[in-house]
C-alpha cells in the first residue's frame, strides 16, 4: 500500500514538472514568434531608429494669398461710368485662384525657379537623410523625377468661404523653405500680371478691329455717295427739290400774268400785234414749266422723284455708318479705360515665415503609429493562421 503511494507521488511530481516546462516552451514560442518579431517588433524597432536618430527634420514655411478683381463689369459705360466703378469694392477671383494654384506647383514654375538660378534642386538632394532627400540611392535623377518628388515638397490649400489660399513649402532648412516660398508667391503675381497683359491687349485690339471696319464702312459708303452724286448732278436733294419748286412756282407765276395780259389784248383789240408775241412766250413757259416738273417728278429715269429712293438708301446706310463707326469709338475709348484698370490683384494676406522649429517628421507618433498597425496585422494574420491550422485539424 505505501509503495502505491510512493510511484502515485512520484507520477504526479512527473507530470507537474512537464507541465512546467511546456509552459516554459509556450512562453519561448511566443516570445521567439516569427510572426511577431515580423509584424510588431522589428518594424517598431526600425522606426524608432529611424525617427528617434537617423530622419532628418524638416521645417515649412507658410504664406497665404487671396486673388481678387474689381467688383462688377464696366462694359458698355463711358469713361466717366469706369472711373467711378474703379472707386468701388473688390471681389474675389475664385477660377483664377485655382490658376494661380496650379500654377506654382506646375513644372512652368519650377522650371522658372530654375532658370532664375535658384538651386532648387540642391536644396533637396544635398541635404537631408537618405530616406528624405531627393534620390537618396542614387536610383532617380532625371528632371521628371525630382519634379515629383518637388510636388510633394509644395502643398496649396484653399478655403472656399474666405477665398484664401495657404502655401506650405517644405525644406530641410528653414531659410531654403522661405525662400522658395517667396519666389513661388513672385511667380503667382507675375502669373496674374501676365494675365491682366493678355486681357487688356484682346479688349484693345478688338475694339481696335471694330473701329477699322466701321472706318472702312463709312469710307465705302461715302464713295457710294459721291459717285451717285456725280453721275446723277444730285449734291443735296432736298436743297434742290426746293429750288426746283420755287422756278417752277416763279413760271406758274408769270405764266399766269401772260395769260392775263393775252386775254385783255384780246377783249380790247383782237387785231393787236401784241397778241403773237404773248401767245409765244406762253407756249414757252407752259413748255418750261413741263420740263421742270418732270426733273422734279417725272416718271423718267432722270426725275429726281425717281432717283430719290437710292439717294435716300445711300443717306440712311451713310448715318448708319457713322453712327456705328462712333458706337465703336465710343467702345474704344471704354476699352481703353479699362484696360488702365488692372483686373486681377494677387493679395499677400500672411508673408512667408521662417520657421524656427522642425514640424517633421512627427517622430513620437510615426513611431506609435508603426506600433499599433504592426499590432493590426500581426492579429489579422494570426487569426488568418489559426483558421488555416483548424481547418486542417
Amino acid at each position: 500500500m505505501a509503495e502505491t503511494e510512493n510511484k502515485d507521488t512520484q507520477i504526479d511530481v512527473v507530470t507537474q514538472a512537464q507541465q512546467r516546462i511546456q509552459k516554459k516552451r509556450k512562453r519561448r514560442s511566443r516570445l521567439f514568434n516569427p510572426l511577431l518579431w515580423l509584424c510588431v517588433i522589428l518594424p517598431t524597432f526600425s522606426a524608432s531608429i529611424y525617427f528617434g536618430g537617423i530622419a532628418s527634420d524638416q521645417y515649412i514655411s507658410e504664406s497665404s494669398f487671396v486673388v481678387r478683381s474689381p467688383s462688377g463689369s464696366s462694359s458698355g459705360m463711358g469713361g466717366l461710368g469706369v472711373l467711378f466703378q474703379g472707386l468701388g469694392g473688390m471681389s474675389r477671383a475664385q477660377d483664377d485662384n485655382y490658376t494661380v494654384q496650379e500654377y506654382m506647383r506646375s513644372r512652368t514654375a519650377l522650371d522658372a525657379l530654375i532658370a532664375e538660378k535658384m538651386p532648387v534642386r540642391s536644396f533637396y538632394e544635398q541635404k537631408g537623410d537618405v530616406f528624405s532627400r531627393f534620390n537618396g540611392f542614387g536610383w532617380e535623377n532625371s528632371h521628371e523625377a525630382f519634379y515629383q518628388y518637388y510636388r510633394q515638397k509644395v502643398g496649396i490649400s484653399f478655403d472656399a468661404v474666405s477665398g484664401i489660399a495657404t502655401l506650405r513649402v517644405r525644406a530641410f532648412d528653414p531659410k531654403e523653405a522661405n525662400q522658395i516660398n517667396q519666389a513661388l508667391l513672385q511667380k503667382g503675381e507675375t502669373l496674374i500680371n501676365q494675365l491682366n497683359q493678355r486681357a487688356r491687349s484682346d479688349t484693345i485690339a478688338f475694339a481696335q478691329e471694330n473701329v477699322k471696319q466701321a472706318e472702312e464702312q463709312v469710307k465705302q459708303i461715302a464713295d457710294k455717295l459721291m459717285t451717285y452724286r456725280i453721275q446723277h448732278g444730285i449734291f443735296d436733294l432736298k436743297e434742290q427739290s426746293s429750288a426746283q419748286l420755287s422756278l417752277v412756282s416763279k413760271l406758274q407765276d408769270e405764266l399766269i400774268v401772260i395769260q392775263t395780259q393775252l386775254d385783255q389784248v384780246r377783249a380790247i383789240t383782237p387785231d393787236n400785234p401784241q397778241i403773237s408775241g404773248l401767245e409765244t412766250r406762253e407756249k414757252s413757259l407752259r413748255a418750261e414749266i413741263k420740263k421742270q416738273s418732270d426733273l422734279i417728278a417725272g416718271r423718267n429715269n432722270a426725275s429726281m422723284a425717281s432717283r430719290a429712293a437710292e439717294y435716300q438708301r445711300l443717306m440712311l446706310e451713310n448715318e448708319l455708318a457713322e453712327k456705328q463707326m462712333a458706337a465703336a469709338m465710343t467702345s474704344l475709348e471704354s476699352a481703353k479705360a479699362e484696360a488702365d484698370r488692372q483686373q486681377l490683384y494677387l493679395e499677400v494676406v500672411a508673408l512667408p515665415n521662417v520657421p524656427d522649429m522642425a514640424q517633421e517628421p512627427k517622430r513620437l507618433y510615426n513611431t506609435l503609429a508603426t506600433f499599433v498597425i504592426g499590432l493590426m496585422l500581426y492579429g489579422v494574420l494570426s487569426l488568418l493562421l489559426a483558421s488555416v491550422r483548424e481547418h486542417k485539424n
